[in-house]
């Protein structure tokens, strides 16, 4: 790390003589200029390992800078001092009262990042430069030279299916398949054939072999997403097959040897659903060797402006469409909702937004389904753009029948769902036939209305 260069860009010479002196005291080379007339000339002929922006820089100009740098230097590093919300993936700040500990811990934390081509490739596709996103990055470089079994846990819509498929794409396997298996999705009596397949004549309407997830697998990774939905007769054949690394398809008389990095994701406690007996404590342990959590949007809030321009740029060459630009208004408002659908809701919404190209259009015609509603019953306030002055100023309070409709039969749905949940003692089929809907339908409710946490705050009253 000691030869690490560092180009010092700042139109004060106050600040870039203090900068340089800095730098050079915590031991690494330094080269400052003024951004307007010795910039690039600069940027191309010191070949800097990181850029440190002072403080004398607007946040505005800052973005235009970092433009430039990943035109001409991909993958250079940008160290900001100062405070702003900045929307590009290589940039990193820090605060105006920063000590040269802090400067030095972000310097080498930032140049060491940079140069793993495997971590910058990560940096492309998920998305978040906070705290827990890179630890969670780092963790996907390590953890994808190994075979060992990981669990992936995280609230829907988070990214969990993201983060396994980059583990796969940065192992020694990622020529070969990735198979998901959504344990949510398939009725109980096909998930042992879906998994390990079936022999000609093993039962009725088996006219041909099949073969099953597993053995599809072989040589590649195979996720089991929703591992919690699988049942426990089940969960017992699972552990098997972990354990031993072979299975036997419904109807064969021999076992198939198999060879599948095996990793698992849920968006529920399995922790306490083995002490509630309703998942098996070795399969959890056979499991959970390692474990990445990937934290809900909202306890991320930072990631939005990247995430926001992430979304658009992809959409905007999906749809053949200009860039579209959310004004500051509307991207603060988005930093107030706490987004209960996680990063898949923010990408949803944003897609529509690049589709018309217009937010405020977009908003208007949202209504109040989904973030642009005037109040969302736990899930904070995002008022809608281009609603009215009325609207905008918080002072409109009467809604339309259909929202007090709505409202009503979400909550009366709620409270049904809730107390069939709480007399199955949290068995979702059970609580579906006691509701006469599908079991499909309940699982839906139960994200779409935010049930689990009432449930866990219904178990806590007694």
């Amino acid at each position: 790390m000691e030869s690490i260069k560092i180009l010092i860009v700042d139109d004060s010479s106050t600040t870039r003589d203090y900068l340089t002196e800095l730098v050079q005291i915590i031991g690494y080379h330094a080269h400052a200029v003024e951004e307007k007339t010795e910039f690039m000339s600069a940027l191309h002929r010191y070949n800097p390992d990181l850029l440190l922006l002072g403080s004398s820089n607007h946040v505005g100009h800052v973005r235009a800078l970092a433009e430039v740098v990943e035109r001409e230097k991909k993958g250079t590093p940008i160290l900001f001092i100062g405070d702003g919300s900045l929307t590009h993936s290589n940039i990193s700040s820090l605060p105006r009262d920063f000590d040269s500990a802090d400067l030095k811990r972000a310097i080498e934390k930032l140049v060491e990042e940079s140069q793993d081509p495997d971590y910058r490739e990560l940096d492309n596709t998920i998305v978040g430069r906070t705290p827990a996103m890179r630890q969670i990055k780092k963790n996907i470089v390590r953890l994808s030279k190994s075979d060992v079994t990981i669990l992936i846990s995280g609230e829907s819509g988070t990214g969990k299916e993201l983060v396994a498929r980059a583990i796969h794409r940065l192992s020694p396997r990622a020529d070969k398949p990735f198979i998901k298996v959504n344990s949510a999705a398939l009725p109980t009596n096909l998930l042992e054939s879906e998994l390990f397949g079936f022999e000609k004549g093993a039962f009725t309407g088996a006219f041909q072999k099949k073969p099953g997830r597993f053995e599809l697998a072989h040589s590649g990774t195979i996720l089991l997403d929703e591992i919690s939905e699988i049942p426990l007769p089940m969960q017992a054949k699972l552990l098997q097959v972990l354990q031993d690394n072979e299975f036997s398809s419904l109807g064969s008389i021999t076992d198939t040897k198999i060879d599948a990095r095996v990793l698992a994701a849920t968006n529920a406690n399995l922790g306490e659903m083995v002490c509630g007996g309703r998942f098996r404590s070795d399969l959890y342990y056979r499991l959970n060797v390692v474990s990445i959590h990937v934290p809900p949007l909202r306890e991320r809030k930072e990631d939005i402006g990247l995430l926001c321009e992430h979304f658009l740029k992809i959409y905007a060459t999906r749809y053949g469409k200009d860039h579209t630009v959310i004004n500051e208004g509307i991207r603060k408002q988005f930093y107030q909702y706490s987004w209960p659908g996680n990063v898949r809701e923010l990408q949803n919404f944003i897609q529509g937004i690049a589709v018309l190209g217009d937010e405020e259009g977009f908003y208007k015609k949202m209504g109040n389904n989904g973030p642009s509603g005037v109040f969302l019953k736990g899930q904070g306030t995002l008022p809608a753009a281009g609603l009215g002055r009325a609207a905008a100023s918080g002072s409109v309070t009467r809604r339309s029948l259909k929202e007090v409709c709505k409202e009503a039969i979400r909550k009366a749905e709620t409270e049904a769902i809730v107390d069939a949940l709480f007399h199955t003692h949290w068995n979702r089929r059970k609580a579906a036939a006691l509701l006469k809907v599908s079991y499909k339908a309940v699982l839906n409710k139960i994200k779409e209305y935010g049930i689990e946490g009432q449930y866990r705050e219904l178990l806590k009253k007694g």
